[in-house]
């Protein structure tokens, strides 16, 4: 392990911290509802269940039904090697099955001028000349905005009285790292604005299989990243987002005031009629996020997706263009998204520009590198 790797261990360390102590505090509130219709149907908008992972489900290995942790989240920020799983009153502990009609929603459908006069600001462009640095082929795509997403929001602070105020002030809250602003309890967590700011490789390449190594996997069209399928408890116990914690009904919620998604949040977005879901994203190492629709218009189960949740096929990019790729997955089964990446990232151009910020990078001045190091 060179000095490189260990001042940036260092650094993550602090990261890590925060994310015992906050991230499963970055929370929703509530009242109750549910979807409808058969799981198994053609229809990815009428999913009436979800599976969550299984208790002692590894955090470091990756494969199918996983999500793995690069080293940094694991040894030093002192998670276990497993996964937990919540008792909680939508979840069948014995089948790991989440009945949505039980799932305890967010209150609020919130547009997001209700938390800025501005709404949701976002742009996507793309560069053919830039470059990642230390990535083999030039372009880039950039992503810019305020953080708050076009889907609606569920109304936070967590509200007392409402069904999920108990969840969440009973976790500490924690103190921003990006204003100081201490949280009495995780039910005082609020959205805000906040400068979101991506670089990821245009022409990404599958090189290998790599494990996560922040709380931000990819970005979202509607304005809004998505998280990790990983939330721990004050104890340390980590848990899958849906499966603990209720959530609003595009399964979204603030950590230390930032919005970003879970899980089944293709629901909000639009399906893109039949046949093959719509492109709703990119990951950190550029490649696209899809829906649960394959071409046929059959949802997508992880027996059909690789140990990173993703699979090769023909997909509509966004610009229209019609394009073969590998490209990850949004469907039912943990880890719902995300499991690892197929392409390095440089996550210091990925989570903003380069040098430190207390937003996307939560603090911690990540390598202007691809990650993981070496060949």
């Amino acid at each position: 392990m060179n000095i490189k790797i260990n001042k940036k261990q260092a650094a993550l360390l602090v990261l890590s911290t925060l994310v015992v102590a906050g991230l499963f505090s970055c929370g929703g509130s509530s009242s109750s509802g549910g979807s409808s219709s058969s799981s198994s149907g053609s229809d990815s908008n009428t999913v009436t269940s979800l599976v969550a992972t299984a208790n002692g489900s590894s955090n470091i290995l990756c494969g199918k039904n996983l999500q793995c942790m690069a080293t940094e989240f694991r040894i030093l920020g002192e998670i276990p090697p497993t996964m937990s799983l919540a008792a909680t009153p939508w979840t069948d502990t014995k089948t790991n099955i989440i009945d949505l009609s039980k799932f305890v929603y967010v209150d609020g459908a919130n547009s997001a001028t209700f938390y800025d006069p501005a709404g949701s600001v976002f742009s996507m462009t793309v560069d053919p000349t830039a470059s990642i640095t230390g990535y083999p082929t030039p372009g880039v795509r950039r992503f810019s905005g305020n953080g708050l997403p076009t889907t609606p929001m569920g109304t936070y602070p967590v509200k007392p009285g409402t069904a999920a105020y108990s969840y969440y002030s009973a976790l500490p809250g924690g103190t921003n790292p990006a204003t100081g602003q201490v949280y009495s309890s995780a039910a005082d967590i609020g959205i805000s604005t906040y400068p979101l700011v991506s670089s990821i490789p245009l022409n990404p390449v599958a090189t290998g299989i790599y494990q996560i190594n922040s709380l931000i996997t990819g970005i979202m069209l509607s304005g809004a990243p998505l998280h990790m399928e990983k939330a721990p408890d004050a104890s340390g116990n980590y848990y899958d987002p849906i499966n603990a914690l209720p959530i609003d009904q595009c399964f979204g919620h603030p950590y230390f005031q930032q919005y970003h998604y879970h899980g089944w949040s293709w629901k909000c977005f639009d399906q893109g009629g039949s046949g093959q879901s719509p492109v709703y994203g990119f990951a950190l190492d550029g490649f696209p996020i899809t829906g649960p629709r394959a071409a046929d218009g059959h949802n997508l189960t992880n027996a059909e997706l690789d140990e990173c949740h993703g699979t090769t096929s023909e997909i509509t990019m966004p610009d229209g263009t019609q394009k073969v790729t590998y490209h990850y997955v949004l469907n039912r089964e943990y880890p719902h998204s995300i499991g690892c990446f197929r392409g390095k990232v440089n996550y210091d151009q990925a989570l903003g520009p380069s040098g430190n910020n207390n937003y996307m990078k939560e603090g911690a001045p990540y390598l202007n590198s691809l990650y993981p190091p070496g060949p």
